[in-house]
């Protein structure tokens, strides 16, 4: 296979967890390429197994996990890499940022060390220079009195706090690329915008970020990926993306937005047990159903856009 190794290449690549009645697949055959320097987002409800692929490109997901596919960076499968090769590149090369209001901060360590750790453990940093790496990189990012507050712990942080102290976390290093998983979630709306320009404001970055902030995504992101029940069901240029979704789950997505109408999505998705069924994932909430779509579409090509829809097959 040929690689460029300025894209972050993701084939065929599926999640499943071992349970009770049989295994679960979580992420089902995902192709994504993300250019250098590209923002992307990863829409989709809850369940649809965005964070468990975010989690999955570096391996960061529990033992019983089953991965299989493709995950290329810089000519590296990183699927096919050691532990300790791996280790050498998360935070480093490609960093993640997690959620900001749950656990993701250790309660017991300050804040500042926590920000340093990467410069030690990736750049030989010494405790004291990685520090005031920490306290400067943490005031650029919005962190008022920084000196004073790199010293203190994640619960005397607001919740938009966090979330910065996590960013210094995933870009401390200057990784090539940066997993965001919700960076928005949570948080009210005046911290929302403080975390859209404090993204936008890492430029050069190439960022794949988890959302359902979809206002987030319209300002930030280059490229919207979206997944349904598993699966990436289309894929598209952000500005066509908000004026013309393709797919009608993505169309529905948007339609359910205030500005748009407001309109729910009526029905569920189906169970993880059903995916290995034929037939399109969507096609019991769709309103567009037709014979066709008790077989599975593929992931079709479409103008330069990607759908995976029987629609848009003349």
């Amino acid at each position: 296979m040929i690689v460029d190794s300025n894209l972050l290449l993701i084939r065929n690549l599926s999640v499943e967890f071992p349970g009770p009645g049989g295994s679960i697949r979580a992420v089902d055959k995902v192709d994504l390429e993300i250019e250098k320097g590209e923002r992307v987002a990863l829409v989709g409800e809850t369940g649809s197994g965005k964070s468990v692929l975010l989690l999955s490109l570096l391996r960061l997901l529990p033992a019983g996990a089953r991965i299989s596919g493709e995950v290329w960076y810089e000519g590296r499968n990183l699927l096919r890499l050691s532990e300790d090769e791996l280790c050498r590149i998360r935070g480093r090369e490609l960093a993640y940022i997690p959620q900001g209001t749950g656990n993701a901060l250790n309660p017991v360590l300050t804040v500042g060390i926590q920000v340093a750790e990467p410069l030690i453990v990736h750049l030989g940093f010494k405790k004291r220079p990685a520090l005031a790496k920490a306290v400067s990189l943490l005031g650029q990012l919005g962190i008022p009195e920084a000196q004073k507050r790199a010293f203190e712990y994640p619960h005397q942080y607001s919740g938009g706090m966090k979330q910065r102290a996590l960013v210094a976390m995933g870009v401390v290093a200057e990784p090539e690329v940066l997993l965001a998983d919700e960076p928005t979630k949570g948080v009210d709306w005046e911290r929302r915008e403080e975390i859209l320009n404090l993204f936008q404001s890492l430029t050069g970055k190439t960022i794949l970020t988890v959302t359902h902030d979809l206002c987030f995504a319209e300002k930030f992101a280059e490229k919207v990926a979206v997944m349904y029940a598993a699966q990436i069901v289309e894929v598209a240029p952000r500005a066509e993306f908000f004026r013309q979704p393709l797919h009608p789950y993505a169309q529905a997505l948007l339609a359910a937005l205030p500005p748009r109408g407001l309109r729910p999505l009526a029905g569920y998705a189906p169970e993880h047990a059903s995916y290995g069924e034929p037939g399109c994932r969507f096609r019991m909430r769709c309103p567009r159903a037709f014979r066709r779509c008790q077989e599975e579409p593929p992931l079709l090509e479409e103008n330069g856009r990607r759908v995976r829809c029987w629609l848009y097959v003349s």
